[in-house]
C-alpha cells in the first residue's frame, strides 16, 4: 500500500508544480492589451491573406511513414543485438528468435506496399505520368 501512496504523491506533485507555475506567471506578467497582439503572427510583418491555407496531404503522409519506419528501426536494432546471444546460449531455436521479427518486417512490407500503391510515397509526378494522364480520354 505504501508504494501507492508514493505514486499518488508523485502524481499530485506532477500536477501541482505546473499549475503553480502557471498561476504565478498569470499573477506576475504585465497585462497590456493591444490589437496588434491579437493579429496573426508573421515574423513581425503585417499579415496578408487569410490564415486558412490548404496544405498538401503529402506532408502528413510522409511524416507518418517516417514515424512508422523510424519506430521499425528502433525495434530492429535491439533485436539484432540480442539475436546472436540468444542463439549462442541455446535458449531458443532459430525460428523462435527469427520468426517474430520476420512477421514484424512482413507486416511493415505489406504496409509499405499499400502506401506505395496508393501513392503515399510518390512526392511528384514524373514527366511520363503527366504525359499518360494528359493522353487519357
Amino acid at each position: 500500500m505504501n508504494e501507492w501512496i508514493a505514486i499518488g504523491a508523485l502524481a499530485l506533485v506532477g500536477i501541482l508544480i505546473p499549475l503553480g507555475m502557471m498561476s504565478v506567471s498569470y499573477l506576475l506578467r504585465p497585462s497590456v492589451p493591444e490589437t496588434s497582439k491579437r493579429a496573426t503572427y508573421e515574423s513581425g510583418e503585417v499579415p496578408t491573406g487569410g490564415t486558412r491555407i490548404r496544405f498538401n496531404i503529402q506532408y502528413y503522409m510522409v511524416a507518418l511513414l517516417f514515424v512508422v519506419f523510424d519506430i521499425e528501426t528502433v525495434l530492429l536494432f535491439p533485436w539484432a543485438v540480442v539475436y546472436r546471444d540468444a542463439l549462442e546460449s541455446g535458449e531458443v531455436t532459430l525460428m523462435q528468435a527469427l520468426g517474430p521479427m520476420l512477421l514484424f518486417v512482413a507486416i511493415l512490407v505489406v504496409g509499405l506496399a499499400w502506401a506505395w500503391r496508393n501513392g503515399a510515397v510518390q512526392w511528384a509526378k514524373s514527366p511520363r505520368q503527366v504525359e499518360l494522364e494528359a493522353n487519357r480520354p
